[in-house]
């Protein structure tokens, strides 16, 4: 689903927002947003035409609240544009207008409330007028960083401390952001949240009933398990955007195959779907789902999501061919009685 934040960056807003972190609103809204949805910031000001422009996008992320009344949701995959993109057509009308059918009864956006859906047609035309698109890095401070650094490896190597590796090998993936350098081993930087892991009391059975026996409305949940295991980390977690190339190339050697992609209203049915939308299409579905099996983490602060690290360390590299062997066939089962 595709959405527009209104954000206020020319003006004063009574929220607690921050800028492509967290976005701030109440609960009349909660419905209007979800994990998953791309949206497209949106600057507006009653009185100065000029401050109502489009000017960053992004995948929301985690949900919550604090009290019932007041909600955030985590903002990640965010981009800026090089140009503000004004919300006004040249020949007239607003861009909003655009596709309008596939989200409201009436042409004429609901400029009044601060989260409203946007239809996809819309949502491109913006992000072609935008210009070069740049992603957006959360850089900190170096030697703020190879403090904690130094005190993470002391707590290792002199404290005894052997929960401090984990400390390190996150200050060292900050780092290495921070100085846009390319690490030469991908898996040495992927690290495992304990904030995230689902406590796993099931046994090994357990998890190959669970996946044997995948409800499935669409094909997503064994292809994202698939992903995890092919992907041979050492961890069991993979970036969300290795999840996304996953899956374009799963339809597209179906498509090449002369094979039926997926149901007709899905979105690989446009093999130019965007990866923005295959992500939000991914954290929208199959991550919630095996999410709340308890055999899956996902860490939503840095976007990796596979087997939470209790059931990973189980798996021989025999169970996890034999695992990989039960999505294929549920696949196959899902496609021959589609």
């Amino acid at each position: 689903m595709y959405i527009v934040l209104s954000q206020k960056i020319d003006t004063d807003s009574t929220y607690s927002d921050k800028l492509f972190e967290t976005y701030h609103f109440p609960a009349r809204y909660r419905n209007q947003i979800h994990t998953g949805d791309i949206f497209i910031y949106y600057q507006g000001n009653r009185l100065v035409k000029e401050q109502r422009y489009y000017f960053g996008s992004g995948i929301v992320g985690k949900i919550y609240t604090t009290d019932e009344e007041s909600y955030f949701a985590e903002l990640t995959n965010c981009k800026t544009f090089e140009n503000k993109v004004p919300i006004y057509l040249k020949d007239g009308g607003y861009i909003e207008q655009k596709g309008y059918e596939s989200v409201r009864n009436r042409p004429n956006p609901p400029w009044q409330s601060s989260i409203r859906p946007i239809s996809r047609e819309a949502y491109n035309f913006i992000m072609s007028n935008a210009g070069e698109v740049e992603s957006l890095k959360e850089i900190e401070d170096i030697e703020q960083l190879k403090t904690e650094l130094k005190k993470s490896i002391k707590a290792f190597y002199l404290g005894a401390d052997n929960a401090a590796i984990l400390s390190v090998a996150k200050t060292a993936k900050e780092i290495i952001s921070a100085l846009s350098l390319e690490p030469t081993n991908c898996n040495s930087s992927k690290i495992e949240y304990a904030d995230t892991i689902v406590n796993f009391d099931d046994s090994k059975k357990s998890l190959f009933d669970y996946c044997k026996n995948l409800r499935m409305s669409y094909s997503y949940k064994p292809i994202l398990i698939m992903a995890v295991i092919d992907a041979k980390t050492t961890n069991g977690m993979i970036p969300i955007n290795d999840a996304v190339r996953y899956f374009r190339n799963y339809y597209k050697n179906r498509s090449n195959l002369g094979l039926k992609i997926e149901k007709n209203n899905c979105i690989y049915q446009d093999l130019s779907v965007s990866d923005e939308e295959i992500a939000g299409n991914i954290l929208a579905n199959p991550v919630k789902a095996l999410m709340s099996s308890g055999y899956f983490a996902f860490d939503s602060q840095n976007m990796y999501f596979g087997f939470s690290p209790e059931v990973w360390f189980e798996l021989s590299d025999t169970d996890k061919a034999a695992l990989r062997s039960v999505c294929v066939i549920k696949l196959e089962k899902y496609y021959l009685y589609k």
